[in-house]
């Protein structure tokens, strides 16, 4: 069922949400309002809603850096919503519900300054519909802080297990996470003795993701999410919770009675912390906090909470009038069908109101064609008027390019004027390909310089080893920019780097790495051969499965041969590099001997990217990538124990070592193509240049100012 459509698509330009203001903004007490606000980067993705970079311009006309988030969920966030309340999302679509958030996140971080003084709530600072995204926006001020950094390496995780070990031998200061999960454990339990218990669940240590929902500042921890995705439904006091107050399931719920009761028990503690004007914006919060939660949760079905709401005119004239709003916000009834609708009481006997039931893009044409007189009239002059068709599939072509350029689809200079042959082959990559594999088919540069490289990989020492050093260097500043890295350890890291020894095994490294160049490739054929392997059983359909680990076989045994007789070692590298998955970590494991501290970054790297490809409970700073970079201790001490006795064979045949000359196989020198590696190092480096100039603008903001702004 799908009474109250959220979104409109654009179907050839058939109309666009209509805004109450240029921005959209909501009325919201004591909000900074904005004149303009440009898009800069996307922060991050979520279940829910994404991160987005803003510049922010205020009426003085100065520019401020702020974090908007844009309430656009996918398909299984909107469905998992829909089966708990039998409505759309609600930060999506509900005025009440953005406005909540809004006022909640100043509820809690008034209570939190009282009583976790340590910590604090990013400053909400805007509420705004998005046309563009035909969602709801929370505007707040930009934390520059980070995530939880690792604890160091445990070279005896495995032998402090042992019974005859004292595991107090080695004195180990609390790592960040103990930390963090001893703090989350102190705000949880503000929030559900507060009357906030719905909001609790972003700061749960039962929900796996939650530490990413602080970062970490100079002045402590501060919360930058405290709205949920999904429904609180995987602990059992939650659901405890949402039983008690009728309520069931949970989400960002407030019991407005123990709130209340809170701050009034509490309220000389508060007013001692807290000055008088804060304390006074503290109690007007609360009530607005609580009228706007009550009329989001009583707009919609929700049989689990409410019943049989439709036996009450109450919540029929309420379901009714939220219906109203979300159609008119969305241009799905024009203004003069909008004003007879709410003059009436009925509803559910009207056929935009059930049009809106059909599934899909469906179901959004035919409803907004059935109350919007416009829309009916422009779908009519786009069947008769072939001048007026023409413009608009023109149009259409020219957004869905635009969106194919922001995705990194196609090239940024990429046009299509018209529904040509290569505009539907691109449109129809959109639907089915991931992005680089659509990258791969739709630019020609860019697939080139990826051959090129290829090329340069197997005849190239200068490309290998600079392609090697450049992909380390940029895996060390992508931890330093996230401030996982102690002081000092970036410059260890890089003076490794810099070492002449180190410079076969990066060469080698880069070359076992240079095989994702053919993912976009070999990606759809592994999941075509397994997909084609589970219907027949045939295992010659996993054969684009083995193509990795056969080729970084090769790869290192073609150095093998060619480097004999030098000394270099790569018998535990031919080993790791036959495994699928983690074979990329062969050289990082060989180095070890030679570079520990390079080789234990790059295996805990490799964790770290490797868990947040699960779904649902992996994603960066989460508690299972924490747990996987623990993890990589266990390799890390097999590798100690396991160098340790090597060192000594090597030492016991370095003295029987023959000392006869050794004959060498020897490649042809092919320096004729050092020109074209150096050209596309350059390309390479200027990408990453790029991105290191964002980040240096993100750091170099000062949204303090934005803060001063609002208060």
């Amino acid at each position: 069922m799908q009474p109250l459509s959220s979104s409109v698509e654009g179907t050839i330009g058939l109309g666009q949400p209509v805004p109450e203001s240029p921005l959209g903004l909501l009325p919201a007490d004591s909000s900074w309002e904005p004149t303009r606000v440009e898009s800069v980067l996307i922060l991050g993705k979520g279940r829910a809603a994404r991160a987005v970079l803003v510049k922010a311009t205020d009426p003085s006309d100065d520019r401020h850096l702020c974090v908007e988030k844009i309430f656009s969920p996918g398909l299984l966030t909107r469905f998992i919503y829909r089966c708990a309340f039998q409505a759309p999302f609600g930060y999506q679509n509900s005025e009440d519900a953005i406005l909540a958030c809004f006022y909640r996140r100043r509820v809690a971080d008034a209570l939190i300054r009282v009583f976790v003084p340590e910590t604090r709530v990013a400053t909400p600072l805007y509420a705004r519909w998005d046309a563009d995204s035909g969602a709801y926006a929370l505007g707040s001020e930009l934390i520059q802080g980070r995530g939880i950094r690792p604890g160091p390496v445990n070279h005896r995780a495995l032998r402090n297990l042992l019974p005859w070990t004292s595991s107090s031998s080695e004195d180990r200061s609390p790592e960040e996470i103990d930390q963090l999960l001893d703090l989350m454990h102190r705000l949880e339990s503000l929030l559900r003795e507060s009357g906030l218990v719905g909001s609790g669940w972003q700061v749960s240590k039962a929900a796996v993701v939650s530490t990413a929902n602080l970062l970490r500042t100079d002045d402590g921890y501060v919360v930058v999410d405290l709205e949920s995705g999904i429904p609180a439904m995987l602990v059992s006091h939650y659901i405890a919770a949402g039983l008690r107050l009728k309520t069931l399931p949970l989400f960002d719920d407030v019991d407005q009675q123990t709130l209340q009761a809170f701050i009034d028990k509490n309220k000389f503690k508060i007013r001692a912390t807290l000055d008088g004007d804060r304390f006074k914006l503290l109690a007007a919060d609360v009530e607005r906090l609580v009228h706007h939660s009550a009329n989001w949760k009583q707009a919609e079905i929700s049989v689990m909470r409410q019943g049989l709401p439709f036996v009450s005119a109450g919540f029929q004239a309420i379901y009714r009038k939220r219906c109203l709003d979300i159609w008119h916000r969305n241009a799905i009834t024009d203004s003069k069908t909008d004003e007879r609708f709410r003059n009436s009481s009925r509803l559910f006997t009207r056929m935009t109101y059930w049009c809106g039931c059909v599934p899909g893009p469906l179901g959004r044409f035919t409803q907004r064609y059935s109350g919007n007189a416009g829309f009916r009239k422009r779908v009519r002059k786009l069947i008769t008027d072939s001048a007026d068709r023409a413009a608009a599939v023109a149009g259409f072509c020219r957004r869905k390019t635009q969106e194919f350029s922001e995705e990194g689809r196609i090239r940024n200079d990429r046009t299509f004027a018209g529904p040509s042959l290569r505009f539907q082959c691109n449109w129809l990559m959109s639907k089915v390909l991931p992005v680089a594999a659509h990258r791969w088919f739709s630019d020609g540069v860019h697939r080139r310089n990826h051959m090129i490289r290829l090329f340069l990989l197997v005849v190239s020492n200068r490309f290998q080893g600079g392609f090697g050093r450049l992909q380390i260097r940029s895996l060390i500043r992508d931890w330093e920019h996230s401030g996982r890295l102690n002081p000092g350890e970036h410059d260890v890291l890089q003076q490794s780097c810099e070492s002449q020894e180190l410079d076969e095994y990066a060469r080698c490294f880069g070359m076992h790495l240079s095989i994702k160049l053919a993912t976009p490739v070999l990606m759809p054929l592994k999941v075509g051969g397994f997909a084609a392997f589970a219907a027949t059983g045939s295992f010659l359909y996993l054969l684009p499965m083995i193509v990795s680990p056969v080729l970084r076989t090769l790869i290192t045994l073609i150095r093998m041969v060619g480097r004999s007789g030098t000394g270099t070692a790569y018998g535990e590298a031919l080993l790791i590099g036959v495994l699928p998955v983690i074979g990329n970590l062969a050289f990082p494991i060989q180095m070890y001997s030679s570079h520990p501290r390079l080789s234990i970054f790059l295996i805990r790297d490799a964790a770290a990217r490797l868990s947040q490809l699960f779904p649902v409970y992996g994603g960066r700073d989460s508690r299972l990538e924490i747990a996987a970079i623990k993890f990589a201790d266990i390799p890390v001490e097999l590798l100690d124990i396991g160098t340790g006795i090597t060192r000594r064979v090597r030492r016991w045949l370095w003295k029987r070592h023959n000392t006869a000359k050794t004959t060498r196989v020897s490649f042809p020198k092919v320096s004729r193509w050092d020109k074209l590696a150096d050209e596309q190092l350059a390309l390479m480096k200027t990408a990453e240049g790029r991105k290191r100039s964002l980040t240096s603008e993100i750091e170099d903001a000062r949204p303090a100012l934005l803060a001063g702004k609002a208060a």
